[in-house]
């Protein structure tokens, strides 16, 4: 695991990189179904619409906010989300919030 906490691509661990797994063709199979549906649906110079089984036919901020977030943890699963030239941030961040802020 620590090849993944150290890259800090949002992959859960070196198992899921060197295909060793338990159930990880299964996995990296149902990532790029996924991709495969997910992609063709963002809308040139309007982005994704928000759906929970889905983009969603409008495009809109909440989905354009969510989906790219969605794309790269996917495309980690795959050992790719390098290649996409970018990184959630904010709430899709894939680090854990801080817990020492005061208030």
């Amino acid at each position: 695991m620590q090849a993944a906490e150290e890259r800090g691509d949002g992959t859960r661990g070196a198992a899921a990189e060197e295909g060793d797994g338990y159930r990880t063709a299964e996995i990296r199979a149902w990532a790029a179904r996924q991709l495969a549906a997910a992609l063709p649906r963002r809308q040139d110079g309007e982005g994704f619409g928000f759906g929970t089984a889905g983009p969603g036919p409008q495009p809109g901020l909440q989905g354009t906010e969510m989906w790219p977030a969605i794309i790269w943890y996917l495309a980690g699963l795959l050992g790719r989300a390098d290649e996409l030239g970018y990184r959630p941030r904010g709430v899709h961040r894939p680090e854990p919030a801080r817990s020492d802020l005061r208030r």
